[in-house]
């Protein structure tokens, strides 16, 4: 690490590096301030997850008929077997579908030249289990629609030289397993007929996309929605459940591929703008948009390194996951790839959008333990895969019209711990991008010294590596102790260089992190994340596992409980169970401390449905049943409610799903 009191770099060095950074710098300069950039993270809908479970089945799991070696390729029938108990472990669909209903089945279809069962493209056999379950299970009373908008304008599934027939996906159709059962194929790229517009407006993330969207209109006319991805390594850390939604953008209207644009859209799926990179918010408004009911996860066969099949990049896992919550799903998935789900920006940022949890103290895992499926993968070559997601929280210092970098602009700023909201500081800010583009907050001004700061809490004490990318000048703080000082440009994502990262030593418990930023000539922004030692480049780039930033409203913390963040004392832990729900829902909670007790059901516009209770409760468990009827003795309608708790000056809510 680069550090005041160590000897000087060589000058020529020097030379060559300050001015590469001032060139480069003057011209990222010209760029105009990028709108949307950040969001006040009480501006976020962010919702409390509610306990879920995620199956986890491997074909060598003790309670199969016939178990198998994880090492070969299963049979059709062994993979039925498979995706039956990762279902039932969730205890059936009967709960998701019903008789009547009309089911999408959205697959994840890349390319025409990889066979089922390869890696690239969902497993066929995952498919036609899945179908055959559901009918099953209904009585054959269902409309199945397995649909995909691939990246190409020629896949039309009616081709037997597309990717739907060089996959296998037509055979179903003459195959004789398949007789009676009703279902079809849907290419979602169809005409521009087919297709309306969604606007998202105020839940829309994409600042660079807008809030409008463009789908096929059968995705929304579906009374059910299941994703059925191949578990894959990508740019963005994996490709599962939540990127799988890219392939909802009709490439008649956003162009093949989905970035290309048309004359309808010359813009096409924006995925980046300049130096910032908009994919994470684009697949998340895509998700919002799906409102995915249930996932079953092809992970036979998987892919690292990246997302199509050399061979040389397969990994055979033979498992099937199974789950309702999106988030969740996927958040388990990176764990058993060796990833840190808090590495991949379309998690978290899922979780803030409320479409489910990512925090693993409200995940159970059913069926196969998780150490024992897991298998450590290649991440992806591509600098935002092997950076992981640097932190995006941040409490920021009004700004001081200065060059001055090594004069202290607060009393003993080392160990300053700020208050959100107080003496110039910000409220708690998210940025939507692993830059944090102070440019933009401070609206493009220059010659300026700013401050951040953040906690983060650990598991242990323990050694790990602290990995910078940043525009100019840069010190940093750990626990008050300088431990990074540079004043030339690293490159972002430049992870081989020891100028982007180098080891710190970190306490079990509450860190406090501190950085000062310069910024004379333009763009102005920095990224960092903390990371587990690791020396071979194939791996490296984790951030430390069970680390988690945060920001306490009163300055002096969070409490925690083992390894599970509690981030307001008093507050209760809230569960609606089933969830969805279709007669009726128990809502529970625990209260840390007696007190008045507010129960309500709120639409997701903040319009009252029902109150449950108002009164006061002991300590202890609390328990509620809601008969899903409003105030005037009326059933709601299907669709989205909020359950709010309200206990003393704290308050939490969850999404509960009426059917």
């Amino acid at each position: 690490m680069r550090s005041i009191k160590r000897k000087t770099i060589v000058k020529a060095l020097v030379i060559f590096i300050g001015t590469t950074a001032v060139c480069w710098d003057i011209a990222v300069s010209r760029l105009e301030v990028v709108p949307g950039t950040f969001r006040y993270e009480s501006e976020f809908d962010a919702l409390s997850g509610a306990t879920t479970k995620v199956g986890i089945v491997t074909s060598d799991f003790a309670d199969l008929s016939s178990p198998v070696s994880r090492d070969i390729d299963p049979t059709y029938a062994q993979i039925e077997e498979m995706v039956a108990t990762a279902i039932d472990l969730q205890g059936g669909l009967d709960w998701v579908v019903k008789k009547g209903d009309m089911v999408m089945i959205k697959v994840n279809l890349v390319g025409d030249n990889s066979a089922s069962g390869e890696g690239t493209n969902t497993d066929v056999r995952v498919v036609k289990a899945l179908m055959r379950y559901i009918h099953r299970h209904t009585g054959g009373d269902v409309e199945l629609v397995v649909a995909e908008g691939t990246a190409r304008s020629n896949d039309d599934p009616a081709d037997p030289g597309s990717v739907w027939g060089t996959t296998g996906y037509l055979d179903l159709l003459t195959d004789t397993l398949m007789v009676g059962i009703d279902f079809r194929f849907l290419n979602l790229n169809q005409s521009t007929g087919d297709l309306v517009e969604v606007d998202l407006g105020e839940e829309g993330m994409s600042a660079a996309q807008g809030t409008k969207y463009h789908v096929h209109r059968a995705e929304l006319e579906a009374d059910v929605y299941i994703a059925v991805p191949v578990l894959k390594i990508h740019n963005t850390g994996i490709t599962n459940v939540l990127k799988l939604q890219v392939g909802t953008a009709p490439g008649c209207y956003y162009g093949y591929n989905k970035t290309r644009g048309t004359s309808l859209c010359p813009a096409g799926l924006i995925h980046d703008v300049g130096p910032r990179v908009w994919t994470t918010e684009a697949i998340v408004d895509l998700c919002n948009i799906a409102d995915i009911d249930f996932v079953v996860v092809d992970a036979v066969m998987c892919l690292e390194v990246h997302k199509t099949n050399n061979f040389w990049n397969q990994v055979r896992f033979n498992t099937i996951l199974a789950g309702a919550d999106p988030v969740a799903v996927d958040h388990v998935s990176a764990k058993m790839m060796g990833l840190n789900p808090d590495d991949v920006a379309h998690i978290t940022l899922a979780e803030k959008a409320g479409l489910g949890t990512n925090d693993p103290g409200l995940i159970e895992i059913v069926g196969v333990p998780l150490e024992q499926a897991a298998k450590k993968v290649r991440k992806s070559t591509h600098h935002d895969g092997k950076f992981g997601q640097s932190n995006r929280t941040w409490t920021l210092s009004t700004a001081f019209e200065s060059t001055e970098f090594d004069k202290e602009y607060f009393m003993d700023e080392p160990s300053i711990q700020p208050i959100p909201g107080q003496d110039g500081w910000s409220q708690p800010v998210y940025f939507f991008d692993d830059r944090i583009d102070l440019h933009a907050y401070y609206e493009g001004r220059t010659n300026i010294i700013t401050y951040a700061f953040t906690y983060f809490f650990a598991e242990q004490d323990q050694e790990a590596e602290l990995w910078l990318g940043h525009d100019e000048a840069i010190a940093v703080y750990l626990n008050g102790e300088q431990v990074y000082h540079f004043a030339f440009y690293v490159p972002y994502g430049d992870t081989d260089r020891d100028t982007s990262k180098g080891k710190i030593n970190i306490r079990q418990g509450k860190n406090t992190l501190f950085v000062k930023t310069l910024n004379q000539f333009g763009d102005f922004s920095f990224a960092l994340n903390i990371c587990e030692v690791e020396s071979d480049p194939d791996y490296f780039g984790n951030r430390v596992a069970g680390l988690k930033f945060y920001l306490d409203e009163s300055g002096t913390g969070t409490q925690f409980t083992g390894t599970r963040q509690r981030r307001y004392t008093g507050a209760p832990a809230l569960h609606c169970y089933p969830n969805p729900a279709s007669e009726s829902v128990t809502i529970r909670f625990e209260l840390d401390t007696p007190g008045m007790v507010s129960v309500k059901i709120i639409d997701l516009g903040g319009k009252p449905v029902a109150t449950l209770g108002n009164e006061y409760r002991k300590q202890g468990t609390v328990e509620y049943r809601w008969d899903l009827m409003t105030e005037g003795g009326s059933r709601v309608r299907s669709g989205a409610y909020l359950c709010t708790v309200t206990s003393g000056d704290q308050q939490k809510s969850i999404r509960l799903v009426v059917q």
